[in-house]
């Protein structure tokens, strides 16, 4: 397998908040899994926050950090948050209390499945009218996207398109993973996540999707999926110097 070190841009490792991790160790055992298939950065995003203060998810997400670095010294956690679209979303994310991607501009955004089209585009525009640069999370699940150029209008209003791992493994005959191999090799697709949750429900699982990519997408593509574009997602407080470190 590739040596690559790949980012990682959903994942629901920050416990007691969704229906992600239930723990810390179980934080632990989540990450060590993505970090043996290659992901050495991630950004932690939870759905919502059941009541904590977003001074306490920091903490626990620094708290994770450093277990961590024990095991992996180069390993790097982030904090975000994957938010459902709802009217109140950009006052909320205004008043600070819904996040976006590590202080960035950028916004982790999902739908429901059966959204309309005009509904799911009305959010996205909405959200970058005002300054924010969406992330459309898992585009795979959402029925009213299998229009090809539905999600070149989402791309041309500055929105970049999140595709699951998940999405890309299984058998070729199956239409949703032709689907989704067909978006990636025709490159609208720019940025890969696992949006692990537990041990025991969706694990972090990439390396049938890596071995797949790395025989049906060159090199530069690749590393703009798991790498480049996701380093746009995330402020770093020196991001040049880190940037020349990785």
């Amino acid at each position: 397998m590739s040596e690559r070190k790949i980012i990682d841009v959903h994942a629901h490792i920050v416990p007691e908040v969704d229906d992600g991790a239930r723990s810390i160790k179980e934080s632990c055992r989540l990450l060590s899994l993505a970090a043996g298939q290659g992901i050495r950065e991630v950004i932690a995003t939870p759905h919502s926050f059941r009541g904590k203060r977003v001074e306490e998810l920091k903490a626990v997400t620094e708290q994770i950090q450093k277990e961590m670095r024990y095991l992996y010294p180069d390993f790097t956690l982030h904090l975000g948050q994957e938010n459902f679209y709802r009217e109140e979303l950009p006052a909320r994310l205004r008043e600070g209390k819904a996040l976006t991607m590590t202080d960035s501009r950028y916004v982790l955004v999902e739908f429901d499945p059966g959204v309309t089209y005009d509904a799911l585009y009305r959010g996205i525009h909405t959200l970058s009218s005002i300054g924010y640069l969406p992330v459309l999370a898992h585009v795979e699940r959402y029925r009213c996207m299998r229009r090809e150029e539905r999600m070149e209008e989402l791309t041309d209003k500055g929105c970049f398109l999140q595709m699951n791992y998940k999405g890309l493994q299984g058998r070729w005959y199956n239409k949703n993973v032709r689907w989704c191999r067909r978006q990636v090799t025709e490159g609208r697709i720019h940025l890969l996540g696992t949006d692990m949750h537990r041990t025991d429900f969706r694990p972090p699982v990439i390396t049938e999707a890596l071995g797949w990519l790395e025989s049906h997408v060159d090199g530069e593509q690749l590393d703009a999926m798991t790498r480049e574009n996701p380093l746009k997602l995330i402020c770093y407080k020196n991001k040049d110097e880190v940037h020349q470190e990785k």
